[in-house]
């Protein structure tokens, strides 16, 4: 059924309508029905294996999604078939359902963090993402699906999970990912459009920009307001529970979509303007200023300064720039781990402009690159995340990807049982020029070496 999308947006949505289905095909609602307690529904894989053993009880049903999930997770990845569908098939029924739905963030977050793969790294990465699985995530999940469940069947749950009420003076105890939740509810989902610029469109380019750095990802997807909403919130959530500090997390989140929504570049000075969407955004930064206890927001506010231009996930000093040189900074003003204020060329100046603007980049802008520009781009790019500039022609790009093919060429045949000495000279000449640029880090070369101890080679 993934044949019938075309993008990554669609195919996601094609399995999490085909997930759905099978939840309520399976009724694991109605078995589960003892869970509801005190007016909470929790659903959470984690906490017991009996509640979700309905989920997939099917052959059918178990290979769609582990074939889904190997697909996903080798051709993004770039790694080998056999070593996605190695790491999938050891994954139990839980583990199943918890990577199906965050799998976006899953390569997200091993695409930013390494630059070489191994089955450790696919181990150690989901690991940490079972742990910080977020609970609000799946119980909003499980609401949506109770609602459904209700309608098709006729059945009324609302007498049994009575509302709680809250006494505003509470609010004061609501915790991060409630008081993030409450600003996207009323601040942001409550901004208005025009009939060229709808609200929908609004939340779908702070989405964009925000997590996927492209304001156009959802321009032909996510048509119902349910659907777009939910996913804002389930994204951000993940952004949030990546962060140690929540409450920091929390914070910048807020800061850099209000910034994003300030940008003409992504929203139409029309929209800014309307009076209610000035007044909503006025009362929401004096919230996050203190002006108003107990509303959820937050308490500090920072401002996108006017010195600096968002290029990507960062920004750069615009005067800097324009006099060739590049600084670029975090939006809370941190350094940018492995990227140093470097001098730059007029093109290069040129393409990060663009990027500022949400340009293409032409054929005749990489054309006029000289080879140590398109080198310096490259790296730019890569420290920054930048994908528009991955695919620069760069002639490190090339030695990295040589080097990296030639690294999993030689392993594959040690592993396999090839012994032979100038094979094994050969492999630790490449392992540790691997490590030398970078390419592997050090604790996956020390394991690497622990394994040739071990194969007593």
């Amino acid at each position: 059924m993934f044949h019938m999308a075309n993008t990554e947006a669609q195919r996601q949505k094609l399995f999490d309508d085909y997930l759905l289905s099978i939840l309520k095909e399976k009724e694991v609602i109605k078995k589960n029905r003892k869970i509801i307690d005190e007016g909470n529904f929790s659903y959470d894989p984690t906490i017991d294996e009996n509640k979700v053993k309905g989920a997939f009880n099917s052959y059918v049903d178990s290979l769609v999604i582990k074939n889904y999930l190997i697909e996903q997770i080798y051709s993004r990845l770039k790694i080998s078939k056999s070593m996605a569908m190695s790491f999938v098939n050891k994954l139990d029924a839980n583990q199943l359902l918890i990577l199906s739905k965050v799998v976006n963030e899953f390569i997200k977050d091993i695409q930013e963090k390494y630059q070489s793969i191994n089955d450790y790294i696919l181990k150690t990465s989901f690991d940490e993402l079972q742990t910080n699985y977020n609970v609000i995530q799946q119980k909003e999940k499980n609401e949506e699906i109770v609602n459904q469940n209700q309608v098709e069947q006729g059945q009324t749950l609302q007498e049994n999970i009575p509302a709680e009420e809250k006494d505003p003076a509470e609010d004061d105890e609501l915790t991060e990912e409630e008081k993030l939740i409450t600003f996207l509810k009323e601040v942001i989902f409550g901004l208005k459009g025009t009939s060229a610029f709808g609200k929908n469109i609004i939340k779908k380019t702070l989405l964009g920009v925000y997590v996927y750095n492209n304001p156009n990802v959802f321009e032909n997807s996510l048509k119902k307001t349910t659907e777009l909403n939910n996913l804002f919130e389930k994204d951000i959530l993940m952004m949030l529970s990546r962060r140690a500090d929540k409450r920091e997390a929390r914070l910048e989140i807020q800061s850099d979509l209000i910034n994003i929504y300030q940008q003409p570049m992504f929203i139409p000075p029309e929209v800014e303007k309307k009076p209610d969407n000035r007044k909503l955004i006025s009362e929401a930064q004096r919230a996050m200023m203190g002006g108003m206890k107990g509303s959820g927001y937050g308490m500090n506010y920072p401002v996108l300064k006017d010195e600096y231009i968002p290029i990507g996930k960062y920004k750069a000093h615009k005067e800097k720039l324009m006099g060739g040189k590049l600084q670029m900074r975090s939006h809370n003003n941190h350094q940018i781990h492995n990227l140093k204020t470097q001098n730059i060329t007029k093109n290069i100046r040129d393409i990060l402009l663009k990027l500022n603007k949400n340009e293409p980049i032409k054929f005749s802008d990489v054309d006029n690159l000289t080879t140590e520009e398109k080198d310096q781009l490259y790296m730019i790019g890569k420290n920054l995340h930048i994908t528009q500039l991955f695919d620069i022609p760069s002639t490190l790009k090339s030695q990295e990807d040589k080097l990296k093919d030639e690294f999993l060429l030689l392993r594959g045949s040690l592993l396999a049982g090839n012994n032979n000495p100038d094979l094994l000279r050969k492999f630790k000449i490449v392992l540790l020029k691997m490590k030398n640029k970078k390419l592997i880090s050090l604790q996956e070369y020390n394991e690497v070496l622990n394994i040739l101890l071990e194969m007593e080679i």
